[in-house]
């Protein structure tokens, strides 16, 4: 299991990682593919894979299929690229109905003999319905985009690694429009649980970041922790990012101990048999192998324009020594911390009331913002939240402080 919250860097080769991608792809692309159109990936892109156990069509709305439709032909595109990147494995035997109930079993508690259907009376059907279909495809498409988006820097081949660049904005804005529908969705009851969108999400979100060490990287579809700047709390969280703005990264050995639930082997939840290639378990990898593979290219498949040996070694980033870590970043600039569970992630609805804003959260603006008369040059500057009333001194019950119609000078 991932005990430290930015796992370090392993040698993998370029290979390596593009046949672990393939695993994550197949899992992704087929459970989309499958549940918008009933139907397995064109032109045997899955390498004579097997249909993952409990494939088949899901039940949409139109408003879901028309969206999902261009999200489901987006991430077989992402299939696409890792066999044009020059990966010659199957998609891997994957199991839809297991995978899921075992996952959402997880984020419910229930562990052993203690299942879905023998706490909520029938198993949970992912294709049952746009909320049950949803939840699922989002549980799965924001694991894609953060490890899609760890990988960029691991990889050598600067061609690869900007196509796996692609994968990553290619996921972040379908998981955007994922969340979007969610959210509007927010206040529906999920079968079987009882529960609404909202609060099983919220659920998801914490087993998740359970499961990737201890730093925070994953968020609810409301805001109740107040330190991220981005999402004022209890607002919608369309885009999580952390304090800075900047969309979450995930090591490949963090994303396998989340799919299959901290197996130590990498086996079980959603690959029954494992993942295929080099990189298949949550730790334990060899970190002696060069850095820069010698890809194949005498493969047409490869999608590169110079040899390794052309490109030669390329210099990691040098960060400057005082640069704050990702952990601190993510950890207490202002207001309570994050305690990892699923009300922290917007399980309890709250009022929406104003939104909270700190010190860290406000811009310098012109005071007559606020105002009816144009910014005058002599206006001095006032410490305001854009676009919305300023804090006043009420306190709110996280310690932070809601906004008023009052003018307050930063």
């Amino acid at each position: 299991m991932i005990k430290g919250g930015l796992a370090a860097k392993q040698n993998f080769t370029d290979k390596d990682i593009v046949h672990f991608l393939t695993n994550v792809e197949c899992l992704e692309g087929l459970f989309d593919t499958w549940g918008t159109f009933g139907t397995t990936f064109n032109n045997n892109l899955t390498l004579g894979g097997p249909t993952p156990i409990g494939a088949r069509k899901a039940n949409l709305s139109d408003e879901v299929q028309s969206h999902m439709e261009e999200i489901a032909l987006n991430e077989q595109g992402h299939a696409l690229f890792t066999r044009q990147a020059g990966s010659d494995l199957p998609c891997p035997p994957l199991d839809f109905t297991g995978g899921f109930n075992k996952f959402f079993g997880a984020a419910f508690n229930l562990t052993g003999s203690n299942t879905i259907a023998s706490r909520f009376g029938k198993p949970f059907d992912p294709f049952q319905n746009d909320e049950t279909f949803l939840l699922s495809v989002l549980s799965l498409e924001e694991l894609g985009a953060t490890g899609n988006k760890g990988l960029v820097s691991l990889l050598t081949n600067p061609v690869i690694a900007n196509g796996v660049n692609g994968l990553a904005t290619s996921a972040t804005g379908q998981a955007t429009v994922q969340r979007v529908l969610l959210w509007q969705r927010r206040n529906n009851t999920v079968p079987p649980f009882g529960e609404t969108v909202q609060q099983v999400f919220a659920r998801i979100s914490a087993l998740r970041d359970s499961l990737d060490g201890p730093q925070i990287d994953d968020q609810g579809l409301v805001n109740t922790d107040p330190r991220y700047i981005a999402v004022p709390q209890y607002y919608p969280n369309m885009i999580p990012t952390d304090v800075r703005g900047l969309t979450f990264s995930r090591t490949p050995q963090q994303l396998i101990n989340i799919l299959t639930l901290g197996s130590p082997q990498g086996v079980g939840v959603f690959f029954p048999s494992g993942l295929y290639g080099a990189i298949n378990k949550p730790a334990s990898y060899n970190e002696s192998l060069p850095g820069l593979d010698s890809f194949p290219t005498s493969n047409a498949q490869v999608a590169t324009q110079l040899t390794t040996q052309q490109v030669g070694n390329i210099p990691g980033p040098l960060l400057p020594p005082n640069v704050t870590g990702e952990l601190d970043l993510t950890q207490s600039l202002t207001g309570p911390l994050d305690n990892g569970t699923a009300a922290t992630r917007g399980f309890v609805t709250e009022p929406p009331g104003r939104p909270f804003f700190s010190n860290a959260t406000q811009a310098r603006t012109p005071a007559s913002v606020h105002s009816n008369s144009l910014p005058s040059k002599q206006s001095p500057p006032h410490h305001v939240a854009v676009g919305l009333p300023v804090p006043s001194a009420a306190p709110t019950a996280s310690g932070g402080r809601h906004l008023s119609e009052e003018t307050a000078v930063g």
